[in-house]
Order: structure tokens, then C-alpha cells, then sequence
């Protein structure tokens, strides 16, 4: 009963709050792509009167940060079988009476229980303003679009880096001959492709020029 208070809470030391204090942005990035009508928050199971720590989208259960844990929390955490249910979807409803479906899911330092990251969404919304939530032009801005290299192995992934970086200055007409790879090595080494193990090499044979040619002009940006 150590990590407990007599009221049943958990007593936290620095490291369990740095590990909650760290999804944070985990809470705003699962809100911010689902969208308004799913509410995220984190419980920090110290203070179960005021256990929301963080929370996005509480319009949905009209609550904010410092409101208390739900009971069905509550159940969950002194359930015997809590590491199953924990992990199971299941469906509930909002305040005003709206069904949502939700999931929670432990916060822990090793096999303590410090918090939990609720995830809930709306199902009474109907499914094309769901769906307009995840339109990736909703700001009408092409800034907010990214192209991003899904492979599946790190071979493919150095390929794709390459013909996506390479081509526009070998194309570019501005770009002297004689500077066209020192150009490629510098863009590359500012996007972190040589963190890559077997880039150096990669590139290499792709611009047909020896591996010490590559290292020797990363040495002058570093």
C-alpha cells in the first residue's frame, strides 16, 4: 500500500509526473486528427477529485481540466481483471444523453498504475460531419499538407529519399554542373538522411562518386 493515500489514490513521485506530463501532446495530436468530435483527456490518478490533467474537445462531456475521474474509471482501476478491460472499446454516454465510444488505456512507470488516457468519441454526429473532420484541406492551405514515405524496409525508404531530393536540383538549371552534388549532399544532410546507416553509400552510387567524396563534403556542414 506504499504507492497508495488512504482515500485509495496514487501517490506520484518526479518521474511518474514527467511520464504523464508526456502525453500531453499525444492528447492533442489524437484530438487534433480525429477532430471535435472526439474528446481526449488524461487522469492523473493522484487527485481522482480533480484528475483530469489534460483534456481536448471537452465540449463533448462538458468538462474541463480539474474535473473528478468517472466512476467508470474508477471501477476499472480496482477491477481484478483491469489489464484485459482496460483495453477493451466499449460504448457510454455523454452528459446530454449522446452514446460515444470509448477506450482507456493505462498510464504506467513499469507495473505502477499512475494515469489514464481516454479516448471517446461522439456517435451521435452523423458520419459526413465526421468525416469532414479528417478532409485534409479543411484550412483550404496546401501548407498543411506533407508527402510523407511510408516503406517497409530502410533500403526503400533511402531510395525514395533520394529520387524525391535528388531530381529537382539535378533538373534545376540555375544549379551549375560542377555544384549539383555538393548541392544534393547539403540538402540532404539538412534533412537528417545521413543519420541513415548506408546512406553515405547509397548516395554514393547513386551520383556515381566515392563514398569519400560524399563523407568529405558532409565534414564541411557539420
Amino acid at each position: 500500500m506504499d504507492n497508495y493515500t488512504k482515500s485509495g489514490s496514487v501517490i506520484l513521485d518526479d518521474t511518474d509526473r514527467a511520464i504523464i506530463q508526456s502525453y500531453e501532446n499525444a492528447v492533442k495530436g489524437i484530438a487534433n486528427i480525429f477532430g471535435t468530435y472526439c474528446e481526449v483527456l488524461v487522469h492523473s490518478l493522484d487527485n481522482y477529485e480533480h484528475a483530469v490533467l489534460f483534456i481536448e474537445n471537452g465540449h463533448n462531456s462538458s468538462r474541463d481540466v480539474g474535473a473528478p475521474i468517472t466512476d467508470l474509471a474508477l471501477e476499472l482501476i480496482n477491477s481484478v481483471h483491469k489489464d484485459k478491460k482496460f483495453l477493451e472499446s466499449y460504448e457510454s454516454k455523454f452528459p446530454n444523453g449522446d452514446r460515444c465510444k470509448s477506450v482507456t488505456i493505462p498510464i504506467k512507470n513499469k507495473d505502477k498504475l499512475i494515469g489514464l488516457l481516454c479516448i471517446n468519441i461522439n456517435m451521435e454526429v452523423s458520419l459526413i460531419d465526421f468525416m469532414k473532420e479528417f478532409s485534409i484541406n479543411k484550412n483550404d492551405s496546401e501548407e498543411h499538407t506533407h508527402s510523407e514515405n511510408y516503406s517497409s524496409n530502410i533500403d526503400d525508404m533511402i531510395k525514395s529519399i533520394l529520387n524525391k531530393n535528388i531530381n529537382d536540383i539535378i533538373l534545376d538549371m540555375s544549379i551549375p554542373n560542377q555544384e549539383k552534388n555538393k548541392q544534393i549532399i547539403l540538402k540532404l544532410h539538412k534533412i537528417g538522411f545521413f543519420q541513415l546507416k548506408g546512406s553515405v553509400e547509397a548516395l554514393a552510387e547513386k551520383l556515381h562518386i566515392s563514398v569519400h567524396t560524399v563523407y568529405s563534403n558532409i565534414r564541411k556542414y557539420t
